[in-house]
């Protein structure tokens, strides 16, 4: 009988220790811990499980895709004395007039970073920052399909990068923005226009935290967003025609006094 008593006292003191063995320092496994590694292990799986369905989710869901032309003119009152020839020739000038409310950088000889003001979508601030370089041309050389070959010269326009805040999650890869445009002096007579064309191909997919709206809705307030940049760029055009080129025609006139 004592020697019963006194293994079952042995397995008792076994089983009391292994339910907070520690085989190593700060390593306890008492069924707390246990439970606890548990949990997080299924929180890991949820959240993978959640990712993987979000990924299926976007790789099956379609992009909405859009192409828009913008042409806006205004009347130039060139000098022969300082042409609107001249006037493209500093590209550092033009690019101040087309985004003159803008923080801008310039990343390397033909590119720069434009801020654009936040835009609003539905609950979110979204900012955009573009990369855009611009490329004179003359005398008719890779002019676009749409710019007549008697045109002198032409700013060309081009934005391909892009970043964009304010939508958490989002991938640049849902998003494509190409936008190409054209300035240049259309001289009919003793009347010369400036002209301006953009062309805008967009297409991404709708993020998560919009997934809610539908495309048809999504479309329009897409539209209502670009027509908005446009009209202001279309302002920014007038003003480079209006205002900044009269300084520069001054200015020159000053210097050549």
């Amino acid at each position: 009988m004592g020697e019963f008593a006194a293994a079952a006292a042995g397995l008792f003191y076994v089983g009391h220790c292994q339910s907070s063995f520690c085989p190593g320092r700060g390593m306890c496994f008492g069924p707390e811990n246990v439970k606890g590694k548990l949990i997080k292990k299924q929180e890991r799986i949820f959240h993978a499980e959640a990712m993987l369905k979000l990924k299926k989710t976007k790789q099956h869901r379609e992009p909405l895709t859009f192409y828009f032309r913008y042409t806006f003119d205004a009347p130039l009152n060139e000098s022969p004395a300082a042409s609107f020839d001249q006037y493209l020739d500093d590209e550092h000038r033009v690019i101040k007039a087309i985004f003159p409310d803008t923080a801008k950088t310039q990343t390397n000889e033909e590119e720069w970073r434009i801020h654009m003001p936040a835009m609003q979508v539905l609950f979110l601030s979204v900012y955009l920052a573009l990369y855009v370089k611009l490329r004179c041309k003359s005398m008719g050389k890779d002019y676009p399909p749409h710019v007549p070959h008697h045109i002198s010269k032409i700013i060309e326009l081009d934005i391909a990068r892009w970043e964009i805040r304010g939508i958490a999650g989002y991938d640049p890869s849902d998003i494509n923005l190409n936008v190409t445009g054209t300035i240049f002096a259309d001289r009919q007579g003793t009347q010369s226009w400036l002209r301006n064309i953009f062309d805008i191909n967009l297409s991404f997919i709708v993020p998560p935290l919009l997934a809610w709206v539908p495309d048809n809705a999504m479309r329009s307030i897409t539209e209502s967003l670009v027509k908005t940049v446009m009209t202001d760029l279309k302002s920014n055009a007038i003003l480079l025609a209006v205002v900044d080129y009269e300084k520069f025609k001054k200015e020159k006139l000053k210097t050549a006094v």
